[in-house]
């Protein structure tokens, strides 16, 4: 093999067991296995993460959680994005938990419900991303238009927050608070009514707004989305969160440059001093460079990234194309044609063509 992405299992699973360390008693855990779980495999993260603790799934859509339950996946699953109600039905058949923002949704999953059988959903809040969810002033007469649904009942109150780390602390804690005001009101009328708020940066950097289940995507993956509780407690929120996930590729040409001689397209890139080039088959096709810079997503030039080729970082030179990428690994020793280099891809970038291989798929 010329590339490959590597994912260990294991690490999914001892990080699942550490977030549920981390909870309160009582708190359940939703492991979010949406966009074929963070590029990782939904079928291989969702078994992984339901044998070592987690309370439930979540995908963003009924077709991702219908995959899963052609696989075999048998977990409770929740899609976290509103549906048409033309597909009340499917949820129903396959025992999937919808969220809904409509009455009509509502009516028509109540309209699909057996005789004598109960549907459950969640009703999501807008707190501010005005993606979806009902809006707050709005959500006492919602509830209120529930009630005269009796087959179609809701379990959960659900809220994303507009919240990015460092950014506006002092809103995201006022936005929760008046969502657990938003849920004392629900639970007047529904008293069984579960709260759900925290993804991974609000449990974080707010680990009080637990509430009755955080739903957690970036830590599953050993990605911390926050630094200031870094800052806080000079350590990780979670301790022992691990990266499972590594993507390969074997240099497949080694040349010498001259310092002054020009390479790459367009000639953009002029070596500033004698240089030795290896060449990776892996580009931004594969979703090599496609990282956050700045505010946005942008296709890099070189020196920003760097794979990893005998335990040295070795820069990237000019920029990737779209299947092959160039390295200075000038300096460092034993670098042959063959050698494997541990490079960055952003993991739901990484193309699907690209073989997975899960170590440790047992654990």
């Amino acid at each position: 093999m010329l590339k490959w992405i590597e994912i260990d299992l294991k690490i999914i699973g001892a990080n699942v067991r550490a977030i549920k360390k981390a909870l309160n008693p009582g708190v359940a855990l939703m492991a979010v296995v949406k966009e074929d779980g963070y590029g990782h495999g939904a079928l291989e993260i969702s078994r992984s993460a339901f044998a070592n603790g987690a309370d439930a799934l979540g995908t963003l859509t009924l077709e991702e959680a219908a995959l899963l339950r052609r696989q075999g996946i048998k977990a409770p699953i929740t899609a976290l994005a509103p549906a048409p109600a033309s597909s009340a039905s499917g949820f129903i058949q396959l025992g999937v938990t919808p969220t809904a923002d409509s009455l009509d949704f509502i009516r028509a999953l109540d309209a699909a419900t057996p005789a004598g059988q109960k549907t459950y959903y969640h009703i999501d809040v807008d707190s501010g991303l005005k993606r979806w969810g009902v809006e707050p002033m709005g959500l006492p007469a919602f509830l209120k238009g529930t009630l005269k649904f009796k087959k179609a009942v809701p379990a959960a109150l659900s809220t994303h927050i507009a919240y990015t780390p460092l950014k506006n602390m002092i809103e995201a804690e006022e936005k929760l608070s008046s969502f657990r005001d938003s849920g004392q009101y629900a639970k007047t009328l529904y008293p069984h009514i579960k709260l759900h708020a925290a993804n991974s940066a609000v449990l974080c950097d707010f680990p009080h707004w637990q509430l009755d289940m955080v739903r957690i995507g970036n830590l599953l993956y050993g990605l911390y989305p926050s630094k200031v509780y870094l800052q806080k407690t000079k350590g990780p929120p979670i301790k022992g969160l691990r990266r499972p996930w590594k993507f390969y590729a074997r240099v497949i040409s080694i040349k010498t440059v001259r310092k002054g001689e020009s390479l790459g397209y367009a000639s953009e890139y002029v070596a500033c001093k004698p240089m030795t080039i290896a060449t990776v088959p892996a580009g931004y096709a594969d979703g090599l460079t496609l990282e956050p810079s700045g505010k946005s997503i942008t296709i890099s030039a070189g020196q920003a990234y760097w794979g990893v080729i005998n335990g040295r970082e070795a820069p990237f030179v000019g920029r990737s194309a779209i299947a092959h990428t160039l390295l200075d690994v000038t300096g460092i020793p034993g670098v042959r044609v063959g050698a494997p280099v541990l490079l960055p891809v952003r993991r739901t970038a990484a193309s699907a063509r690209i073989i997975r291989i899960y170590k440790n798929s047992g654990q």
